[in-house]
C-alpha cells in the first residue's frame, strides 16, 4: 500500500491533468462545442495541439506561454486552473482519505471549477455542468444515513434562499437580480455542503461580492447596479466552505460557548 504521501502526490498530479481538461470544458460548453469529441486546437490559429503542448504547467513553461505554431500567447488561466484542479485534488485527499466519495467529490470541484471561469466570461451557468454536478452531489450524500435530510435541507436552504432574493429583487427593481443558474449552481452545493456550510458559502460569496465591488466603485469602473458573476464566487466559496468550514464554524461557536 502506498504511504500516504505518495497518494498526495498521485492525487495532485491527476488534479494537474484534469486542469487539463476543465480548460477544455470552459473554452467548448458555453460555445456549444462537444467537450467529449474533437481535438484541442490553439484558439489563436486553429492548430490541433499534441501530447507535448498539453502536459500541464510543463508546457506553459516550456512554451514560455506561446503557441508554438502562431507565436500567440497562451492565457494565464490555462496554468492557474491546473493548479487549481491539483490543488483541490490534494487538499479534497488530505481532508476525506481514500475511499469511494474521492473520485465523485474531486469532479464535482472540477466542475465548479469550470462554472467559476464560464461564469465569469459568459455569465452563464449552463445546466450541461450544473445538472451533472448535482447528480454526482447526490450520489455521494444520499448513501449515508441521514443523507437524504442532509441533502433535502441543504438543497432547499441554498436553492430557496436564492430563489427568495431573486423574487425580492425582481418584485422591487422590475428587473432580474439573478439568474436561475445560480438556483441550480445552490442545489449542486447545498446537497454536499448541509445548510451549515451552505449559509457559510453564501456569506463568504456575498462578503467576496462586496469587496469586489467597492473595488470597482474605489477605481470608478463600476456602480452600485454593476452586475457581478455571483457564480464566480459561489463556486471558490462552495469549496473553501468544503475543506475549512466546519472548523471555522466550529471555532466562531466556540466563542460563544467556551468556557
Amino acid at each position: 500500500m502506498l504511504p500516504f504521501a505518495w497518494v498526495l502526490v498521485l492525487a495532485g498530479v491527476l488534479g494537474l491533468v484534469m486542469g487539463s481538461a476543465v480548460s477544455a470544458i470552459v473554452w467548448r460548453v458555453p460555445r456549444g462545442l462537444s467537450w467529449v469529441r474533437g481535438r484541442s486546437a490553439c484558439p489563436s490559429c486553429g492548430a490541433a495541439l499534441t501530447a507535448t503542448d498539453l502536459v500541464p504547467i510543463l508546457s506553459f513553461v516550456a512554451s514560455r506561454g506561446r503557441c508554438r505554431h502562431c507565436g500567440h500567447p497562451i492565457g494565464w488561466r490555462y496554468p492557474l486552473t491546473e493548479l487549481l484542479c491539483g490543488g483541490w485534488a490534494v487538499l479534497l485527499t488530505r481532508a476525506i482519505g481514500v475511499g469511494w466519495e474521492l473520485p465523485l467529490l474531486a469532479i464535482w470541484g472540477f466542475i465548479l471549477i469550470a462554472l467559476m471561469w464560464i461564469d465569469l466570461d459568459f455569465q452563464l451557468l449552463p445546466d450541461a455542468l450544473t445538472l451533472p454536478g448535482t447528480l454526482i452531489a447526490a450520489a455521494v450524500v444520499l448513501p449515508h444515513p441521514g443523507g437524504p435530510h442532509h441533502a433535502l435541507i441543504g438543497l432547499l436552504v441554498g436553492s430557496g434562499l436564492l430563489w427568495l432574493l431573486a423574487w425580492g429583487y425582481l418584485l422591487l427593481r422590475k428587473t432580474e437580480g439573478m439568474g436561475g443558474g445560480d438556483i441550480k449552481l445552490a442545489a449542486m452545493f447545498g446537497i454536499v455542503l448541509g445548510w451549515q456550510l451552505t449559509l457559510l458559502t453564501l456569506f463568504l460569496a456575498a462578503l467576496a461580492g462586496s469587496i469586489w465591488g467597492g473595488l470597482l466603485m474605489l477605481r470608478r469602473t463600476g456602480h452600485a447596479q454593476t452586475a457581478l458573476p455571483f457564480g464566480t464566487l459561489l463556486c471558490p466559496a462552495a469549496m473553501v466552505a468544503f475543506l475549512w468550514g466546519d472548523r471555522w464554524i466550529g471555532a466562531y461557536v466556540g466563542l460563544f460557548f467556551h468556557r
